[in-house]
This record gives C-alpha cells, sequence and structure tokens, in this order.
C-alpha cells in the first residue's frame, strides 16, 4: 500500500451478507409492477418483476444496496469479479440535501464465489476523495484505469492482494471537474492500444507534469478550435505515447467502444430536450459538427441551409466537412457502450454494438447493416424495465459471454441531479442462471489461445500480452486463430502486426483478404506499422470493389501529401457516388491537410467531367481554392436546382479564394430564373468592409435589398451594413412574417433603429386583437430601452383589453430591465388584482434578489411549509387539466408539443426522461439540477445594462447568450464589465408553492405523458 491509502481498514471490507443479501429473494411470477405503490416499486425483491427481456435471455439480480450505490461505469476482471466505480458523492453542489462521505468515493470488488449469479461477497480497493463520482474505469491485468476529472489514475497492484500499491497520474488538467462531461473510461483494443474519450467540458489533456499534451502530429489537446472542438475520442499506446484525437466536436460521448476489426462506435448526448441523441460510427480524424466548425457557434444560431429538423440541425449536418450520424435516437441520456464480441447472448446480437440508455430505461442493440460506404442500424432491445428508476449506466461483457449491467438507479438522469445516493443494482444477462467460468489461464499458450477469443476486456488483454510477449514463437498459435476466422483471425492478424520482422507479411494477408472486413484492418495495420510502405498498400486497394475499404483507403491518404498519394486519391476520388456522404466525407478528411494538391489531381483527371453529379458533390466538399469558381459556375448555371443553393452557398463558408467576395457581388447583376434566392444568398454573406470599400458595390446592394425582404439574408444584410432606413420594412416584417425567429431579429433591429412609434401605432389600431398579441409575442426577450418603454407605458394606461395588457405583462417580465419596472408597478399598487400572479409569476425568474424573495408577498394568498414528495407521487392527477396549467406557469420558457418558447429544455419527451418524484424534485427545487449548456449568467456592461441568460457560443471577440423570451444577443466582449456565474437555476423558483396543490399534480401528470416515440433515422 502507499501513503494517501486512508487505512487498511477503510479499504478493504468484505461483507458476509447473511441478512443483509444483496439481492432478495425472486418475485413471484404473477406480481403486476404497476400496480405497486411508488415505495413498493423501490424495493430490490420487485425490481425483476418490471424487466422486460429479449427473447432466450434471462436476468438475475447480481447486486443492489446496501452492497452499491450509485454505480457510474464498470470492469470485469478475468476471474469474474465485478469492479464498479461508486458515486456517493455525486455533484452535491447541485444536491445539497444529499450528505458527503468524507471517506471519499469508493471502488468496488464484487463476487460471486458460489456460482449461483448472485454477488455474496464486497471488497473496497480504494476510497478517496480524489476518485468522487469517478465515471471510468479499465481493470487490465495488475493495473486499474481510473477517470476521473481533473485526472487519469493508473493504480497497480503489484502482489495480488486487491489493493493498491502505486498510483500514478497519466493526465491531469482534465475540465469538467464533478461533471458529467469530464473523461470518461478507457478501453484495451485489438491493437494493444488504449481508446478513450472526454466531454465537451473536458477541455484539454495535460501530461504528468502539466504541460499541454501534444498529438502525434504536434497539435495541442486543447478545445480552442485550432484545430480541435468540443468533445474527443482518443488512441494512444500503452505508455501514453503517440497520442492521437480520432474525431472531435462531439458533445458528450460517454464511452468509446473498438470492433476486433479497428471499427469505432460510440454515442453521443444531444443538448437537452433536443431528441438529437445519436450513435456514431468514428471514422477516423472527422469533425462531428456539435458546433459551428469555423466559429464555434452553437447550433441554434442562424447560419445559411440550415435544416428545418432541429435533431439534424443540432449536429451541422448540413455543413461539408460534417461527418453523418449512424442513428439519431431521439431523446436520452446515452451511457457505456461495447462490441458484443462473445458467444453466449443469441446470434443476432454477436458482434453488434450494445449500449446501456437510462434515458428510456432500456439496454439495447443496433444491428448493423452496411450502405455504400457507410452503416445503417436497427434497434433491437435486449432488456426494458417498466421501473422508471431503472438506469443502466454501463454494460460489460463477463468471461463466460454473459453481459452486466449498472444501474445508476435514480428518479432522474442528467442535470447533475441525483434524487438518491442509497441505492444502485448490477444485473446480470445470459442463458445460465448459473455464473460459473471456465478455467482458462492466460498465463499459459494455451489458455492465452482461449482468452484471446473472450469478450472479456481483461482476459483478453493478459492473453494479448502472453502471445504478444513470445514473439516469433506465437506464429503457430496466429495461424490456428486465423483458421478459425471471424474475430479469432482480426485478433491474431493484429498481434502478428506486433512481430517486428512479419509485421509486413501480416499486412498483406490482411489487404489480400476476400473479405473486406479483413482489408479494412489491413489499412488500418498499415497506418500503424507500416507507413514507410503506405502508398504501396493502398496503390493494392485503390480500384477495391468495396466502397467501405475505398473509404478507409481515402482516411490513409491524409498525411502523406505526396504526388503518388495525390493520384492515389484522385482515382478513390472518381469512383465516388452520388449522394455517398459516408464516402464523400472520407474523401474529404483525406484530402484536408492537402487540399490543393490532392483536387488538382482530380481536376486534371476528369478534364470536363467534373460537372457530373458526383463531381458536383466533390466540389461542393473539398476545401481547396480551385474549387471556388467552379462552386460559382453550379450556382449560376440556369438549370440549378433551387433545393441546392443553400448547400452550396454554405459550402464558401469553408472555402478561401482572393476573388470570393466578388464573386458573391456579381451575383447580384445575374440574369438568373432563381434570381432572388442568389441575390438573397449572397448578400447575407457578403464582407461589410468590402461593401463599403465601392459606392457602387453599395448602390448595387440597396437595389437588391427590398427584393429580398424577409429572409434571413436579409436581416444579416441590415446588421452587418448597420442600415438604419429600414424601418417600413422591418415593421412589416415583424407583423406579417411567417417565421418568428425572423419577425423577433426584425423587432430587434427596428427598437434598434427608433422605430418604437410604428409597435405602439399598430398596439391602437383597429387590427385583430390575435394580430397584436403576435407581434407582442416577437418582442419577447428584447430588453431595448424603448421596448421597455412602450410597454410599460401601456400597461399603464389601461387603454388596451385584458389580453393584450396580459401579454404585455408576460413580455415585459421577460428581461431584466422589464422586471425592474414591473415590480415598481407592484410597490406603487399600479396593477390591477387581475394581472397581479402574472407579473408575479414572471417576477419570480428575476435574477434580482430583492425582486425575486419579494414579488409573491403581493399575491393575497400564499402557500406556505413544505411540500412533502413522497406523498405527492402517490396522487393521480387530471392530465387535460395539466395541460393548460403547463400553459398558464411553463410555456414562456419551455416548448412541450409544439406548444410554447424555445428557452429553456424543451419538455417534449419529459415524461420519457424523468420518474414521477423527478419531475415534483425538478419543480419544486429547480436549482438543484441545472442541465448542462443551460447554467445561468448575468452580464454587466460597461453602459450600465445588465443581461442575464444561458451561453450559446463564444469567440474570441464576442459571446451569444439566449434570454428569456428566446431572443439571442451578442455581446462585444470589450463591452462587458463583469461576468457572473449565477448559482440558481433559471426556472422560476417557488412556483409550486404559488399554484394551488390540485394543480401541481395535475401538471405533473400532464407531463408524465410528454413522450415522444423512438426516432430511427
Amino acid at each position: 500500500m502507499f501513503p494517501n491509502q486512508i487505512t487498511a481498514k477503510t479499504l478493504v471490507i468484505i461483507i458476509a451478507l447473511g441478512s443483509l443479501s444483496a439481492c432478495m429473494e425472486q418475485p413471484k411470477a404473477n406480481i403486476d409492477f404497476l400496480s405497486l405503490s411508488e415505495q413498493e416499486k423501490r424495493n430490490p425483491e420487485y425490481a425483476l418483476a418490471s424487466m422486460e427481456v429479449a427473447e432466450g435471455l434471462n436476468i438475475e439480480l447480481f447486486a443492489s444496496e446496501p452492497m452499491v450505490t450509485n454505480p457510474t461505469n464498470m470492469a470485469i476482471d478475468a476471474k469474474g469479479r465485478i469492479w464498479v466505480c461508486e458515486a456517493r458523492n455525486y455533484r452535491l453542489f447541485a444536491n445539497p440535501d444529499n450528505s458527503y462521505d468524507d471517506s471519499g468515493d469508493r471502488i468496488l470488488i464484487l463476487e460471486d464465489t458460489n456460482g449461483d449469479g448472485k454477488a455474496d461477497t464486497s471488497k473496497v480497493f480504494y476510497q478517496g476523495e480524489d476518485i468522487n463520482a469517478a465515471l471510468g474505469i479499465a481493470v487490465l491485468g495488475n493495473k486499474v484505469i481510473v477517470s476521473v476529472s481533473p485526472k487519469v489514475f493508473i493504480f497497480t497492484d503489484e502482489n495480488g492482494d486487491d489493493l493498491p500499491d502505486s498510483k500514478e497520474i497519466l493526465f491531469q488538467g482534465i475540465e469538467g471537474v464533478d461533471h458529467d462531461h469530464g473523461v470518461h473510461a478507457f478501453v484495451f483494443g485489438p491493437d494493444g492500444r488504449l481508446y478513450f474519450n472526454f466531454g465537451n467540458n473536458g477541455k484539454q489533456l495535460l501530461d504528468k507534469n502539466g504541460e499541454v499534451v501534444l498529438d502525434m502530429h504536434g497539435q495541442e489537446i486543447v478545445g480552442n478550435g485550432r484545430p480541435y472542438r468540443e468533445g474527443m475520442a482518443f488512441r494512444m499506446n500503452m505508455d501514453g505515447t503517440n497520442l492521437e484525437v480520432l474525431g472531435h466536436n462531439f458533445r458528450n460521448p460517454y464511452e468509446i467502444a473498438i470492433d476486433s476489426y479497428g471499427g469505432l462506435w460510440q454515442s453521443d448526448n444531444d443538448d437537452d430536450g433536443n431528441r438529437g441523441t445519436r450513435i456514431n460510427y468514428v471514422m477516423e480524424y472527422g469533425n462531428y459538427g456539435y458546433r459551428d466548425l469555423l466559429s464555434g457557434a452553437s447550433w441554434r444560431e442562424r447560419r445559411t441551409g440550415w435544416d428545418n429538423d432541429i435533431p439534424k440541425r443540432h449536429w451541422h449536418l448540413n455543413d461539408p466537412g460534417t461527418v453523418p450520424n449512424l442513428l439519431q435516437t431521439g431523446s436520452g441520456s446515452p451511457c457505456g457502450i461495447l462490441v458484443y464480441e462473445d458467444k453466449m447472448l443469441p446470434q443476432k446480437f454477436q458482434n453488434q454494438p450494445i449500449h446501456a440508455e437510462p434515458g428510456h430505461n432500456v439496454v439495447r442493440a443496433y444491428i448493423i447493416g452496411e450502405s455504400e460506404a457507410g452503416y445503417t442500424a436497427k434497434i433491437e432491445n435486449l432488456v426494458k424495465s417498466k421501473d422508471d428508476w431503472f438506469r443502466p449506466d454501463d454494460v460489460t461483457t463477463a468471461p463466460d459471454g454473459s453481459l452486466f449491467i449498472s444501474d445508476w438507479y435514480d428518479g432522474g438522469v442528467g442535470g447533475h441531479k441525483a434524487e438518491d445516493i442509497t441505492r444502485g443494482r448490477i444485473y446480470r444477462l445470459s442463458t445460465d442462471s448459473d455464473y460459473k467460468l471456465a478455467n482458462i489461464d492466460p498465463k499459459t499458450e494455451e489458455g492465452a489461445v482461449k482468452g484471446l477469443l473472450s469478450g472479456n476486456m481483461d482476459l483478453f488483454y493478459q492473453s494479448w500480452q502472453k502471445l504478444h510477449s513470445m514473439g516469433e514463437a506465437a506464429q503457430p498459435f496466429l495461424t490456428e486463430l486465423r483458421e478459425k476466422g471471424g474475430i479469432a483471425k482480426a485478433r491474431a492478424l493484429w498481434l502478428g502486426l506486433h512481430i517486428p520482422t512479419k509485421s509486413n507479411d501480416y499486412i498483406e494477408l490482411a489487404l489480400m483478404d476476400e473479405d473486406p472486413k479483413f482489408r479494412m484492418q489491413g489499412i488500418r495495420m498499415a497506418r500503424f506499422k507500416g507507413k514507410e510502405s503506405l502508398e504501396k498498400y493502398l496503390s493494392l486497394l485503390e480500384n477495391d470493389k468495396s466502397p467501405q475499404v475505398r473509404r478507409e483507403a481515402a482516411i490513409a491518404l491524409r498525411f502523406i501529401g505526396t504526388e503518388a498519394a495525390a493520384e492515389l486519391w484522385a482515382n478513390l476520388a472518381v469512383q465516388h457516388n452520388t449522394g455517398d456522404r459516408w464516402y464523400l466525407e472520407a474523401l474529404g478528411i483525406g484530402a484536408d491537410k492537402f487540399p490543393e494538391l490532392y483536387f488538382k489531381a482530380w481536376r486534371n483527371k476528369v478534364g470536363e467531367n467534373w460537372k457530373s453529379e458526383a463531381g458536383k458533390e466533390i466540389v461542393w466538399r473539398i476545401r481547396a481554392k480551385e474549387s471556388v469558381p467552379m462552386l460559382v459556375s453550379l450556382i449560376k448555371d440556369q438549370t440549378v436546382p433551387p433545393t441546392k443553393l443553400a448547400s452550396y452557398f454554405r459550402a464558401l463558408d469553408f472555402k478561401d479564394h482572393p476573388n470570393k467576395d466578388n464573386y458573391l457581388m456579381e451575383m447580384l447583376g445575374w440574369n438568373h430564373p432563381l434570381k432572388s434566392q442568389i441575390q438573397a444568398y449572397a448578400i447575407g454573406q457578403m464582407d461589410a468592409k468590402f461593401v463599403y470599400s465601392s459606392p457602387k458595390h453599395i448602390k448595387m446592394v440597396k437595389e437588391v435589398l427590398p427584393k429580398i425582404e424577409g429572409t434571413p439574408e436579409w436581416i444579416m444584410a441590415i446588421k452587418n451594413l448597420e442600415l438604419k432606413n429600414q424601418n417600413e420594412a422591418l415593421f412589416r416584417v415583424l407583423a406579417n412574417g411567417s417565421n418568428t425567429d425572423i419577425g423577433k431579429e426584425a423587432a430587434n433591429l427596428l427598437l434598434n433603429n427608433n422605430g418604437a412609434t410604428l409597435i405602439d401605432t399598430f398596439l391602437h389600431s383597429q387590427e385583430p386583437e390575435s394580430s397584436k398579441i403576435a407581434v407582442l409575442e416577437r418582442l419577447n426577450g428584447i430588453s431595448n430601452p424603448a421596448a421597455v418603454a412602450l410597454l410599460k407605458e401601456n400597461i399603464g394606461s389601461q387603454d388596451l383589453g385584458h389580453a393584450l395588457t396580459r401579454k404585455m405583462i408576460e413580455t415585459l417580465g421577460n428581461t431584466g430591465a422589464g422586471q425592474e419596472e414591473l415590480y415598481q408597478m407592484l410597490k406603487e399598487d399600479r396593477l390591477a388584482e387581475d394581472y397581479k400572479t402574472t407579473a408575479v409569476l414572471k417576477l419570480m425568474t428575476s435574477w434580482n434578489n430583492e425582486i425575486r424573495t419579494n414579488a409573491p408577498k403581493f399575491l393575497s394568498s400564499q402557500e406556505d411549509g413544505a411540500l412533502d414528495i413522497s406523498k405527492l407521487v402517490e396522487l393521480r392527477g387530471n392530465a387535460s387539466h395539466g395541460k393548460e396549467v403547463y400553459s398558464t406557469y411553463c410555456s414562456s420558457c419551455h416548448m412541450a408539443a409544439g406548444n410554447g418558447i424555445e428557452f429553456g429544455p424543451e419538455l417534449s419527451d419529459i415524461g420519457n426522461k424523468l420518474s414521477k418524484q423527478f419531475l415534483y424534485s425538478n419543480i419544486i427545487y429547480p436549482s438543484a439540477g441545472i442541465n448542462f449548456g443551460f447554467e445561468g449568467y448575468s452580464f454587466r456592461m460597461n453602459d450600465g445594462k445588465t443581461y442575464t441568460g444561458y451561453i450559446l457560443s463564444r469567440t474570441e471577440d464576442e459571446i451569444t447568450i439566449k434570454i428569456m423570451g428566446g431572443t439571442q444577443k451578442t455581446l462585444e466582449l470589450q463591452d462587458i464589465s463583469e461576468q457572473e456565474a449565477l448559482e440558481q437555476s433559471l426556472m422560476t423558483e417557488g412556483l409550486a408553492h404559488i399554484m394551488p396543490e390540485e394543480d401541481l399534480v395535475d401538471l405533473v401528470a400532464y407531463l408524465e405523458t410528454l413522450k415522444v416515440a423512438r426516432e430511427e433515422q
């Protein structure tokens, strides 16, 4: 043991279960889980009654509380013991009612000593505050790698006593401390390297000396956009050298999985509420589109040609240079994933990714199919629970081929919230209730050959190391394994690659195989150990009949940059089939380092045939300067489809050319069937300095503006060029435009241009009241002093009707400045009783403590005392009435089933994600669980104004925030005098005490009905 272990007593606890049995007696088959009370549903003895299991499989409860609580990640060693990271001290900043264990969190070893499928002993391998809420564990022989931001630790047990004898730092400085979006688990790959990832709050890797880690190509591992962004996936040698970024611009990939051929798979979480969670096949070195690759802007910020479907818009899938998703799975909270490469589970689940999805209380497989150069996936559930507290967060293969599932077991998942810290479960999914392992000793030659075929990572690792240590003497065993085919052959090829005198032989064996999976593996092997002959190897496959093999060949050309490599790339490019985005992006990844050289080789090869549909897609994707005039000619083509224009113009954002602005200006004078659309896109992308450099340019732009009125590009032009003579047009778009977002932007510009009188005249006109309310809707979140004065004056005059006045109060209460005026009106008793509830509800969202605290006192009655959630969950509400309650209290900040304002997280699938108890908890204590990405900030400006909202994006010069009412506001960094992170949620505190209990119960009943069917795209 080493000095900073607490004591042997706290580190080693062996629990003889007896009466404290972790796995209760199995329930009777006739128990109806849904008929149980909420309290009964929480009991482990009823857990299996909630489970729906795939045909041919059995599920058993292996361990539960008090043996294990709050498991976050698992590993299983070669002996079949379950190693568990616990998170009893999970996110206490967001869960102040949970007590803190100052001994720190634990790594447990659970064991079934009698083979009955239930854990009967538990040891503490390590306990300490330095591993609080660890998110990853890998057991590899006597090494245990623990991932817990800001560090990655390697523990070593030298003497096999199940206690660490040393603890080393592998990486440090990783952000996301006490956060779900930090560093995640490590995985040992069949190539003998380690793989891992971190979420978008990880931000950087520092080595054990505190220095920024450089990848093998000399790039800093920092998520600042130069070149990497957001979440990243990594590969490195066992000693940490030759680290590579395999993909970037993810949001929060929880774990990475690698198959025996070297294919990479992982899941990714969306910004909560946008039904955009996804499964990715990781094409190496790709950009995965969470943020704008160029600017780092949020997916919510308008860009040319974005998708109308938010789940697709979320990942910038319209941008050249974004790798397509394998599958978009709708809402959820994706966690642990593996590729199941064992034999116990039914055939259809073998060699498929299996994934824990706590948001939907399910463990499921993705049945992979091929689609040109890419893949498709179909969901097949293995385990689905009727218990909405079932929160599977990891899946791991045991040495016997059974699948273990760790269950966080809580009323909700995400937002840093932990409703419960005393429960947790481990399940075993198998075809045999007995848990008895074959006697395989990976330290022997015979045992290593058998163990190499195991789906259990530790048994595979130890077997791999034994055969690797034998060098050339392992070849007879590798030949035997290759003859078996499948994963045995794939793993043998990787091992053979590590025999220095035989590397090239094994690469060629793989490259010449009849099966494209092995040819793809051969390319990966050549990139790893055959770099000096890589061009020669790739030339063998440049005309391969498999587009997936050619995809890997294109990626392999990324770092070569020779004339010969350019010719290879050109040959691969001419084989691109129209519409195959996977192949197109592989070509782009391969060419991005040398776009001019590679593109020129292709251009010379195809000549004038570049205008084929496939050729147009290559021009769209590749970032060579030569492609810019070619892209302009595609836009100019009189037969260009209207559906292509936005995509072509968006591609120009990713390309540099000295004449690009001139090309855009010339477009304004084209005689073209799509003239108006082309003018709109062109003017929206023009650089302001270029326009103002010539009176002729200014004149051309002003002539075009009326023709593109109401388009996003029109708005962009007015902003960029600071035009002040567009008020009449801005008001037309505000009042009559069909696009709400553009209408809001028009309103903001109008008010900034002293156009408030146009709005006031309209509100007092004979126009229908519904039209006036629509205009007020578009003023939401606009903090312009003219807007505040306009609303305050009209509320006080009482000239307008009840509905309009109430709407004006809501609108005024959606900004900080407006809330101050509204609060003053309450204090001076200038609001009628009919309007006070509306005003108070808005003021309870204020970041001004005085306003937020005192506003409820102006209501005639208030609920006092704490609410008992345990009693509330047993009540049945009226969902129909709850929908009305939602419209009154919630729709000003949340979207649900198409109703409301997009400010806070969308609630359209909240019934899937949160249990009944968790719904009550989030309403009553909103600041206890703030969704990542929705943390509030207050910005005080140099001119004295204050803005409050959450950050959408940040660049070197400005911050874009979303403020109440759904409006975006861009703040120049030089104009900000103070920025403060706010402790409370943006959601209204005390809401549950304002509404009657019946309304609260009905509201929760309605929220429980908000469930979106699973999306498979």
